[in-house]
């Protein structure tokens, strides 16, 4: 029996394997996209529990170079910042429990 969300899976990472930046995109932005795609990829196919903050900060630092981009950029703050702050908690956390 096939599992449903092994499914949805398969299907979610085939649907992000056929992103692709929009070519009038500046070239640096279109390859930090393609490399935040990959990463995205890579987290999927690994079940990994979030995307390495490099990938994040890349795609983040690259946006902030084009002031026309800026709205993109504040609402990419926006949604991700809870996101990383939840993640270095929780390799904080990791990080400081010892073994009894």
């Amino acid at each position: 029996m096939l599992d449903q969300n092994n499914m949805k899976d398969k299907e979610y990472i085939k649907h992000i394997k056929k992103l692709e930046p929009e070519p009038w995109l500046p070239e640096d932005m279109q390859i930090a996209i393609n490399t935040f795609i990959q990463s995205t990829i890579m987290l999927e196919e690994n079940d990994l529990p979030y995307v390495p903050s490099e990938y994040v900060i890349n795609l983040l630092d690259v946006i902030k170079k084009h002031k026309e981009y800026n709205s993109l950029y504040l609402e990419l703050v926006q949604i991700l910042l809870p996101e990383m702050k939840q993640a270095v908690a929780e390799e904080l956390d990791e990080n400081t429990k010892r073994p009894i």
